[in-house]
């Protein structure tokens, strides 16, 4: 699908090699960018977690004849119920991500025929889904979900018709061997006269932080092929994001992808690299060994002579 081949996650997030088979080498742009603290999230998960657990009583409320064998099987298993209540936020999430990946597939098979894909070609990616990776096994109605989609790609339609893009590159990875990172932008660009790097994005909104996976792109020093091979960078003006919301239509985001943002984007990659565990030194045998400790661990031993 839309799975870059030299890509691979780890438990550090995704990662990507610099030729087939070789080594886990950089960090991806998106897990670089991911390192972000995003204290609001931690109110959204609650409220997850309690939107399910209140549906979960209003199940019983609309099933007395079973709340009985509910509530004692609840008791009998409160770790279980505790964890399916505290998935809520994961699992929401994930489906969003399939469903995002969904269209990204379709709208990349679009660029690459210059045909837009039918309603059996999206049944076609849905089962391609549900066989390789598992998604959509909830999803009761498949017709449901391929009219969604066409919302999207009817966006993405009004969107090539109104900004007459040339397709220089689909899915392509893109590499910085200076800071250490790769990436796959959805596509490189011609709008007039001017290159950019444009991502398809199906979330509620465009946010902010998009800037800095824009600015990465933008900073890349080379394309990287499938096949470990390596092209020359074209000089991309900025980026910018192509939101096709549920609610159809489109717009076009352009993103701030200037030396500020990528400063921070170079902050974020030097504290993925960062390992806590190493900075708890052996505990001290005794004030001496405790002074010499810090000295050497701040470099400064040849400073005492």
């Amino acid at each position: 699908m839309t799975t870059p081949s030299l890509s691979a996650d780890t438990p550090r997030g995704r990662m990507y090699r610099l030729e087939p088979d070789g080594p886990l080498m950089y960090p991806s742009i998106t897990t670089v960018a991911g390192a972000r603290a995003k204290d609001f999230l931690q109110g959204w998960y609650a409220t997850m977690a309690s939107k399910r657990a209140l549906d979960m009583y209003a199940w019983l409320d609309r099933n007395p004849q079973r709340a009985s064998a509910e509530i004692s099987r609840v008791t009998r298993d409160r770790w279980g119920t505790q964890k399916r209540i505290a998935a809520a936020a994961p699992e929401y999430t994930r489906t969003a991500a399939d469903f995002g990946t969904l269209v990204h597939t379709a709208c990349e098979d679009w660029g690459t025929s210059g045909t837009r894909p039918d309603g059996a070609h999206i049944g076609g990616l849905i089962e391609q889904m549900r066989a390789a990776q598992g998604c959509f096994a909830e999803e009761k109605d498949p017709q449901a979900l391929i009219a969604r989609a066409e919302v999207r790609l009817d966006g993405y339609g009004r969107f090539l018709e109104d900004y007459q893009p040339e397709f220089l590159e689909v899915e392509q990875t893109v590499v910085n061997h200076t800071v250490g990172y790769a990436g796959t932008t959805d596509a490189i660009v011609k709008i007039g006269n001017t290159v950019l790097s444009a991502d398809i994005k199906t979330s509620k909104k465009v946010r902010g932080d998009y800037a800095l996976q824009g600015v990465a792109v933008c900073r890349a020093e080379l394309l990287l092929d499938n096949d470990g091979t390596t092209r020359e960078m074209p000089e991309l003006t900025g980026a910018f994001i192509i939101h096709l919301p549920e609610a159809g239509g489109y717009q076009a985001v352009p993103l701030r992808t200037g030396d500020a943002e990528f400063e921070v984007f170079r902050s974020l990659r030097a504290a993925w690299s960062f390992e806590p565990d190493e900075c708890a030194l052996p505990p001290a045998t005794g004030p001496k060994d405790l002074l010499l400790s810090l000295l050497k661990a701040k470099g400064g031993l040849d400073s005492l002579g």
